[in-house]
């Protein structure tokens, strides 16, 4: 398929060397510069373009008329909106998907026409919704066929990531930490949170990466 990504940072790169390995096209629309050099050092197979997916004729340039999918990963919802609403309305993209950081927005968004709008916080809003018990052992949840995996670990005092702010932590390629749980608080991070004792982190990665991304966490697998 062929796959715009609009905007992001961890959340593209992870996107995108994911996407990648599924042989799909890749063109990445980034409106940071340097993040644009380090999408394109480390994508040779995507096509990255600097500029603001926002603005039609960044879009218009980037070659994007009548592609399958855009994803736009921007940090403001309404950004996303407009850019999911052009990419349809102008440029023949057939799907279009979006994070939102309100989860009031789901519903609102896909109203408007998008197709998928995620938020981490509205989904996890429902697992704890469902969930009883959890136990302090590492969940894991496959998808698409076990090429991703989604990592529930609970974060004890003695892990070397504790007090830590996520920039800070080595976590292995293709590996995010896309939520953080605290007792009734959930927490979509960027790289400036830190994790505290007793959070339950909810952790996007590969196969490959799993058991790496596991210890990176724990500290040794002996803690899980």
């Amino acid at each position: 398929m062929k796959i715009v990504v609009a905007g992001g940072r961890d959340e593209a790169d992870f996107l995108i060397g994911l996407l990648l390995m599924g042989k799909h096209k890749i063109i990445a629309i980034n409106g940071d510069m340097g993040y644009c050099e380090h999408l394109a050092a480390s994508y040779n197979a995507a096509s990255v373009i600097y500029g603001d997916p926002c603005k039609e004729y960044v879009m218009d340039e980037a070659g994007v008329k009548g592609y399958d999918i855009l994803i736009a990963l921007r940090e403001k919802d309404a950004d996303n909106l407009e850019i999911c609403q052009m990419a349809k309305r102008l440029f023949a993209i057939k799907k279009t998907v979006c994070t939102v950081r309100n989860p009031k927005n789901v519903e609102i968004f896909e109203m408007l026409g998008v197709d998928r709008a995620i938020s981490a916080t509205y989904m996890l809003a429902h697992y704890i919704e469902q969930a009883s018990v959890i136990e302090d052992l590492v969940r894991v949840m496959p998808l698409e066929n076990q090429k991703v995996l989604v990592n529930e670990i609970k974060v004890n005092s003695d892990c070397p990531v504790v007090d830590r702010r996520i920039a800070d932590m080595e976590l292995p390629f293709n590996t995010i930490i896309s939520c953080i749980i605290r007792e009734t608080e959930v927490i979509v991070p960027n790289g400036q949170n830190k994790i505290m004792a007793g959070a339950r982190l909810v952790v996007i990665t590969t196969p490959q990466s799993q058991k790496e991304s596991v210890k990176a966490i724990l500290g040794s697998e002996d803690n899980e």
